[in-house]
């Protein structure tokens, strides 16, 4: 097996990194519609690609296999979206993704009380005092326990309400300077919550009905719907946040961590 170790130095903190042993995040859409589901009934569609007289799988005669995929990246698993999912001004996560590795954190949490009715929506509800990470993070990566392999083909819309972050929490992420925020729910706002989407508007820094950037936060993403395996320990790691090449506001993603010792 290749090894391809990295020593590195974060602030005072000096670390070692395997960067042959990432661990990836996303979680894989096939066609047999086994992937999480937001805000829609209908899993992500296959089908072959035919034009003419070609047909495209070889199962069927043909020469090769090539499908058509139909799908939403908000609402079909993994995805990653940039600032331009709520402004007036059409912004594309491919500009501002990072293209190389960014310092983060991984931290896992028990949310609760469940069915705590809050400021952002019905629990259970993620606390300010649960996220910690060195000065230096610029990524916060969250885990919410019990880590249920269910995560990777829920259909949230029959499913009881996800995890939220508190205001505090959001507001707290924010001052730290955390640039790019990974969960494992399909959304960080309730699924209805009137329009509103406030913690994304918390985390982009924009005032209610605001349809305008700020400048401060037009670089930072939000990435949803995220598997984290349990064979990953919390603490300190290196993100890789890959997305497609198609552009608009949210793209299915890959993110990658590679954990620091």
């Amino acid at each position: 097996m290749t090894e391809l170790h990295a020593r590195l130095i974060l602030g005072e903190d000096a670390f070692r990194v395997d960067l042959a042993q990432g661990v990836p995040l996303a979680i894989p859409i096939g066609p047999d519609g086994r992937h999480p589901r937001f805000f829609l009934d209908e899993p992500a569609r296959f089908s072959r690609f035919e034009s003419g007289g070609f047909v495209g799988d070889v199962q069927a005669g043909g020469s090769c296999n090539v499908s058509a995929v139909t799908l939403v990246p908000h609402c079909h698993g993994t995805h990653t979206e940039c600032v331009g999912h709520i402004t007036l001004e059409p912004l594309d996560v491919i500009d501002v993704c990072p293209r190389g590795l960014v310092p983060a954190t991984l931290c896992s949490v028990s949310p609760g009380p469940a069915g705590e009715e809050t400021t952002v929506g019905p629990g259970p509800t993620i606390r300010a005092d649960q996220l910690d990470w060195p000065e230096w993070c610029r990524a916060l990566v969250i885990r919410c326990l019990p880590n249920e392999p269910g995560k990777i083909d829920r259909h949230y819309g029959q499913s009881p309400p996800y995890p939220l972050l508190s205001v505090e929490a959001m507001d707290k992420i924010v001052r730290a300077g955390i640039e790019h925020l990974l969960i494992d729910t399909p959304s960080i706002d309730a699924a209805s919550d009137g329009g509103k989407l406030a913690q994304h508007r918390r985390f982009w820094c924009l005032a209610p009905g605001e349809t305008r950037p700020n400048d401060a936060r037009r670089h930072c993403t939000i990435t949803e719907m995220i598997f984290v395996p349990d064979s990953l320990s919390d603490g300190p790691c290196l993100l890789a946040l890959s997305v497609s090449a198609l552009r608009g506001d949210a793209s299915p993603s890959n993110p990658t961590l590679y954990p620091l010792q």
